[in-house]
């Protein structure tokens, strides 16, 4: 096996590490059967290509996706913009970002160029449809329909990558299709028994609804005060989780406003307000929680689990999580005193609460 072949081994081997590490395995699972293709010689190019595409595998580690994105199109434009490696992991940095339309329009471009390289075209295939089933937002049939069949694109190249099952399965149920669905899921679970997203799966198998409503990710805490908290422990109230920093100006300006809800609400049973903090140190966090009177409870999310799990980028950010546990209201970026609508939706899932609706 030549170096040139290890070296691209060894990239797609820190990428699949890396879809891990950010929680993109849906991405790029099973990365032991990948079967590598031969890459195309090239000049003398090749180690300055190799560094900056390592340069940008390390920024996507690191959730540095802007940077992450800068590197990859400066690798391709070393292959004269014709590399289908590079442009897959633009469409990777793409989605990270958010941005849609560009990460379908790289993995188009990452398709052209694959050639008979079927280990990246299937990939490209994923995150295409990946692309398109989040500009659905849960409820555009016609995208839904068209992720549908990019992932059935996918399928037909009969490479071994067990995770397009799963996400066809949530497609159709997206569209429901439950009985189709379901079947797609059962047979990513005979594939990968031990896959990254088996028991989201099962919990899919079991209530189809859970692919067609926002619920909120899994997650547990133990507060500054030493309560475990999970997401099931909540389950029966209407939760809201402030996401936020003692360096954050506009964080710091809603703590009288976080102090005023809890104080309304607290005789009330089916409410509970949780603070979870991205400070980087411990000391600061607990001292500005005590001097300001935060006595709900507090949570330091010191490596960032829960903030990636809800996908926090901005600061501060409110969501609101009713009594199933589903996501009923986000808002980012802004002051609790310029979120118009976030009293309104606390106050309308407390009295679905009340009315025992739902």
């Amino acid at each position: 096996m030549s170096s040139r072949l290890q070296g691209r081994g060894a990239r797609w081997l820190l990428l699949f590490t890396i879809g891990l590490s950010l929680g993109l395995l849906v991405l790029l699972p099973q990365a032991g059967r990948l079967a590598l293709s031969e890459p195309i010689a090239h000049a003398q190019d090749d180690d300055a290509y190799n560094i900056e595409l390592e340069k940008g595998l390390d920024l996507l580690r690191r959730r540095k996706f802007e940077d992450a994105l800068k590197s990859f199109k400066r690798a391709n434009e070393m292959r004269g913009k014709k590399s289908p490696e590079c442009f897959f992991l633009m469409g990777q940095a793409y989605y990270s970002l958010e941005a849609y339309k560009n990460a379908i329009e790289s993995c188009d471009k990452a398709l052209e160029l694959a050639g008979n390289d079927n280990a990246l075209r299937v990939r490209a295939y994923n995150l295409k449809g990946l692309s398109v089933q989040s500009q659905a937002e849960l409820k555009d049939q016609k995208k839904l329909s068209e992720a549908e069949s990019v992932f059935r694109e996918g399928l037909a190249l009969n490479v071994q990558l067990p995770i397009l099952y799963y996400n066809l399965g949530i497609a159709l149920l997206q569209q429901n299709r439950d009985p189709e669905g379901i079947a797609e899921l059962e047979k990513y679970l005979k594939l990968a028994p031990r896959g990254d997203s088996v028991e989201q799966a099962r919990k899919m198998i079991e209530n189809p609804r859970r692919a067609r409503e926002a619920y909120a990710p899994d997650f547990s805490i133990v507060t500054a005060d030493g309560e475990h908290i999970t997401l099931e422990d909540l389950r029966g109230k209407v939760v809201v989780l402030d996401f936020w920093g003692t360096w954050c100006p506009p964080c710091v300006a809603s703590v009288p406003s976080l102090r005023n809800l809890h104080k309304r609400y607290t005789k009330e049973p089916s409410f509970v307000l949780i603070g979870v903090s991205s400070d980087s140190e411990e000391e600061p966090w607990r001292d500005f929680t005590a001097r300001n009177k935060m006595v709900w409870p507090q949570y330091w999310d010191r490596d960032g689990r829960v903030r990636r799990a809800f996908n926090v980028h901005a600061f501060p950010t409110y969501i609101v999580i009713d009594h199933e546990g589903i996501v009923r209201y986000r808002s980012s970026g802004t002051s609790w005193e310029r979120s118009a609508y976030l009293e309104d939706a606390i106050k309308k899932q407390v009295k679905i609460v009340a009315k025992g609706e739902g």
